[in-house]
């Protein structure tokens, strides 16, 4: 990430303007355009905006974090490299769908808090979690989701078959439940998560056989990566539980959605050590 002087204007550096150029299948792609950036980023999906976001805030050292950041023990791998767009940082970018003005204020709980305003029309909304962005930016762009009730459980699995530049897809079940819900972006994952693990509606009955398991492993030698998702509390505005990352034996506890979809993509960034690890173990190593 290059990074030029400072604007000219007063804290002009808190605000960060993002381009939407698409959302189609829910997959959000757009550019990142600050004023310390010689040239725009551009992301294609919002894990990767929110890791190029990251690296800003700590070179820009705000805001700053509360906590650190969480990991799987054990993984040494470089940070994910940010392609560069051909756009000047000095001007407002045009989205194909929409513009917005962000300010991340803080970063506490492992998520942030700010406003986001629309560009086009004005409006302003306060935020207290990465989750409530995007559910923000999910009503803003697309129709939103409303799930208010769940099948009860207490965990799901998790596997990601399909990864590209940031973009994971892949399905969640759960053993009493018979079929595997797909998903192709963030907030898909974050809905079919919602479908297993939110309470029951009132008077519904939670299902209790155990269904067979199958797994599918696509062409290519990737996935699936598995994770076991519990989430033990819905506080600040965010999930907070554990992550368990099956094929390593590794689990770590979360404090926010963000942090969770971080370690995730901190996992499948590791594929390439996990693939060499499999084929030694079977014998097949070049």
């Amino acid at each position: 990430m290059s990074i030029a002087k400072t604007g000219a204007l007063q804290d002009s550096y808190k605000y960060v303007n993002i381009a939407i150029d698409s959302f189609d299948g829910r997959l959000l792609q757009g550019r990142i355009c600050h004023d310390s950036l010689e040239e725009a980023v551009p992301f294609g999906c919002i894990s990767e905006m929110a890791i190029c976001l990251e690296n800003l805030f700590y070179e820009l050292r705000y805001p700053m974090k509360s906590v650190d950041q969480r990991s799987f023990a054990g993984i040494k791998h470089g940070g994910p490299s940010l392609r560069c767009g051909e756009e000047s940082g000095k001007k407002r970018l045009q989205g194909k769908l929409a513009e917005f003005c962000l300010h991340v204020k803080y970063r506490f709980h492992s998520t942030w808090q700010g406003n986001i305003r629309d560009l086009r029309n004005g409006g302003t909304y306060s935020f207290q979690s990465f989750l409530e962005l995007m559910e923000y930016l999910d009503r803003s762009l697309g129709q939103g989701s409303d799930i208010k009730h769940g099948l009860g459980k207490r965990m799901c699995e998790v596997a990601v078959r399909n990864f590209s530049h940031f973009v994971m897809g892949g399905d969640v079940s759960h053993p009493a439940v018979a079929d595997r819900r797909e998903f192709a972006s963030e907030f898909e994952l974050r809905d079919e998560v919602e479908r297993l693990l939110l309470p029951l509606p009132e008077g519904g009955e939670e299902g209790n056989i155990i269904s067979p398991r199958s797994v599918t492993v696509n062409a290519g030698g990737f996935g699936p990566m598995t994770f076991v998702i519990r989430i033990m509390f819905r506080r600040n505005a965010t999930w907070q539980g554990t992550i368990c990352w099956k094929e390593k034996r590794r689990q770590v506890s979360f404090r926010s959605f963000l942090e969770m979809l971080l370690l995730m993509q901190e996992a499948v960034a590791d594929s390439e050590g996990w693939n060499e690890e499999l084929k030694a173990a079977s014998g097949h190593a070049g």
